[in-house]
């Protein structure tokens, strides 16, 4: 099995959410793969003013929030770089340059030190100004592959009133100390490129990776051999669809783009974030575009992260009651909810209220009791349009049960 990535051989799979500091869509993706964490941008707008900012979530690499940094005038933040140096991280990005009358003065690319939940802007110290970009209609944004010493910029001239972009490859110690003279690689997007709506950036050696699409119905990838300057694999069909076959409340868009090779075995996944769901409440969704097994690490952390107990039953139904091993509402401790008809009712020893209704239970997760030997909170609610009958109690980790106290409600 090839541990390189194939795009013709790829499925796209749905991993887990990416759980990010702000509630818009997520804009570019990067990896330390040394450290396994993610660093995630989304526009930030809580500022104002004439130019964007953006705020950068950093995750576990199963997705977990860890914490987060702003960019004052960062811009949309369409791609980031990440580096590690020196037991530090660093975000490569572009940073505009705006005056006292939030006015634009000029845009750099910038190498900044992450420092959790602080907010930065181009005029502090700590600040790196490695290229400067005066031509407010030629603008870039970076990506990094820090284990082949690569950095790539992305540069898009609106000059002409058209869209035209193009790559530009350098080695990273060359951009450090503001060598510029050795070009690597350059490529320009086709024509077909720049018509298209850009979305997610990558690059890993020689190939450059770039999605386009303004859903993700309309998802196209190519990967270019910077060699040669050929695209080398696409794939062009819609990606991310939810188990209903659809997108989440109708909306699916790509975004965030990370070629991820596992430090140790050296296989290769293609990531990429499928926003869904309303604005407001968008959902970050990571699939994975895999054709070989290193996709395995990160099912590993999905399944970690999947809800052991069901709290219902699949089809949305409440779970049932095993009668035959069961004979008092007591022993139920296992978190859900519950419905036991009037006669599965009636066999409860501790029932409260036999032979009128059916009956819903729900059990709360357990206390801070050892093991599987916790107390547990129990709400049994009548099953009735015109009794509204609730009861609460308490079990012990010990099993043993306090009085049912009886909720009176009023009709309103």
């Amino acid at each position: 099995m090839s541990k390189q990535f194939v795009a013709g051989d790829a499925q796209d799979v749905y991993l887990f959410d990416l759980e990010l500091a702000n509630v818009t869509v997520n804009q570019g993706m990067a990896i330390d793969e040394v450290a396994g964490e993610i660093y995630a941008s989304q526009v930030y707008g809580n500022f104002g003013g004439n130019y964007e900012s953006f705020i950068v979530t950093r995750t576990s690499l199963g997705g977990k929030m860890l914490d987060s940094m702003i960019f004052k005038n960062g811009g949309h933040g369409t791609s980031i770089g990440v580096e590690r140096a020196n037991g530090k991280v660093y975000i490569w990005t572009n940073m505009l340059d705006v005056n006292a009358s939030d006015t634009l003065v000029t845009q750099w690319l910038c190498r900044v030190p992450y420092l959790p939940n602080a907010t930065i802007s181009i005029n502090d110290s700590r600040v790196e100004k490695l290229k400067e970009f005066p031509n407010s209609k030629r603008y870039e944004t970076p990506m990094t592959d820090p284990k082949n010493n690569l950095v790539a910029l992305r540069i898009t001239d609106t000059t002409s009133g058209s869209t035209v972009s193009e790559l530009e490859v350098y080695n990273m110690s060359d951009v450090k100390n503001g060598n510029f003279s050795n070009k690597l690689y350059s490529y320009s997007f086709t024509s077909g490129m720049n018509s298209q709506v850009l979305q997610g950036l990558a690059i890993d050696g020689s190939d450059f990776y770039v999605t386009f699409g303004q859903g993700a119905s309309d998802f196209h990838l190519y990967r270019v051999d910077l060699t040669t300057g050929a695209i080398s694999e696409e794939i062009n069909r819609p990606i991310g669809y939810s188990p209903t076959g659809s997108y989440v409340e109708g909306f699916g868009e790509p975004e965030g783009l990370f070629l991820y090779t596992d430090p140790n075995t050296g296989y290769k996944t293609l990531l990429t974030v499928i926003v869904g769901d309303a604005a407001g409440r968008r959902r970050q969704r990571l699939f994975a575009l895999s054709n070989n097994i290193g996709i395995h690490k990160f099912l590993g952390f999905a399944g970690e992260r999947a809800q052991g107990v069901p709290l219902t039953r699949n089809d949305n139904k409440a779970k049932r009651i095993d009668m035959s091993k069961v004979q008092s509402i007591s022993q139920i401790k296992e978190p859900g909810c519950y419905y036991m008809t009037t006669v599965e009712g009636n066999t409860m020893s501790d029932h409260p209220m036999k032979n009128v209704a059916g009956w819903w239970l729900y059990v709360s997760g357990g206390d801070s009791g050892s093991g599987v030997n916790y107390g547990v909170h129990q709400i049994l609610a009548r099953n009735s349009s015109v009794h509204g009958t609730t009861f609460f109690r308490s079990v012990s980790s010990a099993g043993t049960a306090s009085p049912w106290f009886e909720l009176n409600m009023t009709q309103v």
